[in-house]
């Protein structure tokens, strides 16, 4: 008398109904990774706006006592973040208080922010790619 064969392994249902749970796990996955590195972006942007307002905060604590301190270098009254250099137009003192000597740039597309003078202890930092302005620029 024969036995039956140890049969081991799926069936072919089995397998379709696991690559249909799979695909519906994906579906709902690529959306919400795209929406969470979106606004991973827009927050290191925000940040990165702050940042440039504390530094300039502490720029002018550090300079208050010479009166003739700019900002910005060769009489300029404004940084365009998309076609200057940053050490072309902005006091390298200003620069040192960054990492590397350097602006922030954006993460949406890699460039820096444009920073306009509003008096001489305020300025308004702005993100190119977004056109968002970061509404808290008073340094005082």
């Amino acid at each position: 008398m024969r036995k039956g064969l140890n049969k081991k392994g799926f069936s072919l249902v089995e397998l379709m109904i696991v690559v249909v749970i799979m695909g519906i796990l994906v579906a709902v996955a690529i959306p919400l990774y795209g929406a969470i590195t979106d606004n991973a972006r827009a927050n290191t942007c925000r940040n990165n706006q702050r940042d440039v307002r504390a530094v300039f905060a502490r720029y002018i604590l550090v300079n208050q006592a010479n009166s003739a301190y700019t900002l910005f270098t060769n009489g300029a009254s404004s940084f365009d973040g998309s076609s200057q250099n940053a050490e072309d137009v902005l006091d390298p003192e200003f620069l040192s208080y960054f990492s590397e000597n350097t602006l922030p740039t954006c993460p949406e597309e890699d460039h820096y922010y444009k920073i306009t003078a509003v008096s001489p202890t305020e300025i308004k930092v702005e993100c190119m790619a977004s056109g968002s302005v970061d509404d808290e620029h008073s340094a005082e």
